[in-house]
């Protein structure tokens, strides 16, 4: 059995160590040009030109709803799987689809949705308390933050309403104090000019109301909200913000908070799941598939996202300097590997020379 030298272990050992950041730098390079090949016409956004992409199949058809995906792994895992198993028109996402309001936080969702998920059908988003920072409390540099008009820059209004299939779909922004009266009144206009004449109705928000269920301690008003979307007749309305799955109806509106598209569980009153919905809506009635997987916390994943948020703000235009660090570790195991096989061989000499020396 040969026994390495001293020597020989010392360049075996330094091959492997410089091998491990020769193998990340590649993976960067890769999410760098994954970023920087994001297509200018994507599907993610309350955009009209999204809207034009939709087709008029009557019923049935079907979305899906995901909340609070926070850019996770289990998120992906579980858009993936309900590509696989469902056909649907679109999908809204209920806001925190990002950790922090950082810029680069969103284009790491950005390149995720568009270079890593192969999605055929828009992509509507709800703005959730994670994704904008109006209050300049969370993101303290300035040039990251991710304000109202930063956000709608990215991804359109944050206030928007369509329809497909005869059918009215509102996404309203409700998630900071002042925001409470204008969303109520946003809500109130467009059921009051586009409601007429719709089967139904679906209403998007971030933040469920204070009386909608014992353990959802929201702040939005709630009386006033329940008699709006009592008095229009919506069919449904959806929330995040709580980090599980809870469903309950109210006077003929239903009422679904689903917040565990990612994010750590932690809602205490209702079902504690990581899932994703499928909504069908038929001429005179919905239904209802989920979709449950665990939580995944792939390391892979959370470097990724290191790399966007830590790396490419100081390496954005500077995608040379990539290279070089990857060509920088690679000489070195190239290196290391060779002195490891000349030390290698040397030993193989002098075993053998030690050997024939015992043999005379």
């Amino acid at each position: 059995m040969l026994k390495m030298n001293r020597r020989s272990s010392l360049w075996l050992a330094s091959a492997i160590l410089f091998l491990i950041p020769t193998i990340l730098s590649v993976k960067v390079i890769k999410y760098y040009w994954d970023y920087r090949s994001i297509p200018s016409k994507h599907l993610i956004g309350n955009r009209i030109s999204n809207l034009k992409t939709l087709e008029e199949k009557g019923f049935p058809f079907s979305f899906l709803i995901i909340g609070d995906t926070k850019g996770s792994e289990t998120a992906e895992s579980l858009i993936e799987m309900a590509l696989e198993k469902w056909t649907a028109s679109f999908m809204i996402i209920l806001g925190d689809f990002v950790r922090k309001p950082d810029i680069w936080k969103h284009r790491f969702f950005m390149t995720e949705m568009t270079r890593e998920i192969s999605l055929p059908f828009p992509v509507f988003l709800v703005t959730g308390n994670h994704d904008i920072d109006d209050t300049r409390e969370v993101t303290k540099q300035t040039e990251r933050r991710v304000t109202s008009e930063v956000f709608e820059s990215l991804y359109g209004p944050k206030d928007f309403d369509f329809v497909v299939n005869n059918c009215l779909f509102i996404i309203c922004d409700n998630n900071y104090p002042r925001n409470r009266s204008s969303y109520l009144c946003y809500l109130r206009k467009t059921l009051s000019k586009r409601r007429e004449g719709k089967k139904h109705v679906f209403v998007f928000m971030h933040c469920p109301p204070s009386g909608l269920a014992k353990h959802l301690s929201g702040e939005i008003p709630d009386e006033e909200f329940f008699t709006l979307l009592e008095s229009y007749r919506v069919t449904a309305c959806f929330f995040g913000h709580y980090h599980g799955y809870w469903r309950g109806q109210k006077k003929g509106v239903n009422y679904i908070v689903s917040g565990g598209g990612g994010a750590h569980l932690r809602d205490p009153g209702g079902v504690r799941l990581h899932h994703i919905l499928k909504i069908t809506v038929w001429q005179e009635k919905i239904s209802e598939e989920i979709i449950t997987t665990q939580g995944q916390n792939v390391w892979e994943d959370r470097f990724e996202e290191w790399a966007f948020t830590n790396l490419f703000p100081v390496l954005y235009g500077k995608g040379w300097i990539l290279y070089g660090i990857f060509i920088f570790f690679l000489a070195l195991v190239i290196y290391s590997v060779a002195s490891f096989a000349i030390s290698l061989k040397r030993t193989l000499v002098e075993n053998r020379k030690k050997s024939e020396k015992i043999k005379h």
